[in-house]
């Protein structure tokens, strides 16, 4: 077992630690597109005009479960209709979805929320279009309203698809920020959204980066058990130790 021990060094986070964090980190990892389900979904739509709710269920697909899941599940789904669009989801029974997705579990609840995402989609063709439009936190309550979408979804859409400044929090990046002493102890995931957009002045490369940076880093060195901290190469921007 590990505890954290509070440090009693000045623990101040600006634009410019921020920077530094991002700089570090991205001396030791190479983001990897292929890691990251949405940006397998992103890179499917290459060729043509992006697929929005295609990119949104495969979103979705992830909830709870690591991105390999996800990009079995969404390969799965991509096989049985070839494109994903609300007429093709609507067209499949409900065996055959629960069935496709099933390896990104939850596949009742899931398949429940794409039927029904599908559905709202068939009759708001230009759903996408519009809150490409609006500023960040407008578009973000239209994406709230959908069903089966949360503070994270929508974030990760809006950063990585939409390219509008906000910064989606799963639970590697929570850890970690509040690890760091970015987020305080009594942070929630508003607190530390705005917080992190603030520092890095709603640059939106800045932001994507260190979203996807500071997964990597959890998934690797910042474990939530036994955490390499003698691997760490950002130690020293680290306001805890763990031990």
């Amino acid at each position: 077992m590990f505890q954290v021990k509070y440090v009693t060094r000045e623990c101040l986070w600006n634009k410019d630690t921020v920077k530094k964090l991002i700089f570090n980190l991205s001396n030791i990892y190479t983001i990897n597109p292929n890691e990251f389900v949405v940006n397998i979904a992103i890179k499917s739509n290459q060729n043509t005009e992006l697929n929005y709710f295609e990119i949104l269920i495969t979103i979705v697909l992830s909830q709870n479960t690591s991105d390999r899941n996800a990009i079995r599940a969404f390969n799965a789904l991509k096989n049985m209709v070839k494109e994903v669009t609300p007429k093709n989801i609507l067209a499949i029974d409900d065996e055959s979805l629960k069935n496709a997705i099933r390896v990104a579990g939850l596949a009742n609840r899931k398949s429940n929320v794409l039927k029904k995402l599908a559905y709202i989609m068939s009759s708001k063709p230009e759903f996408f279009r519009e809150i490409a439009l609006l500023d960040v936190e407008e578009a973000r309550k239209k994406l709230l309203e959908l069903p089966g979408i949360g503070f994270k979804t929508a974030d990760v859409f809006l950063l990585l698809v939409l390219k509008k400044p906000t910064f989606p929090i799963d639970t590697h990046i929570n850890r970690v920020v509040r690890r760091l002493g970015i987020a305080d102890p009594g942070d929630g995931y508003e607190d530390i959204r705005l917080k992190i957009v603030k520092l890095l002045e709603s640059d939106i490369d800045s932001l994507s980066k260190l979203h996807m940076l500071l997964i990597i880093h959890g998934r690797r060195v910042c474990t939530s058990r036994n955490p390499k901290c003698s691997l760490c190469t950002v130690s020293e921007l680290c306001c805890k130790i763990i031990q």
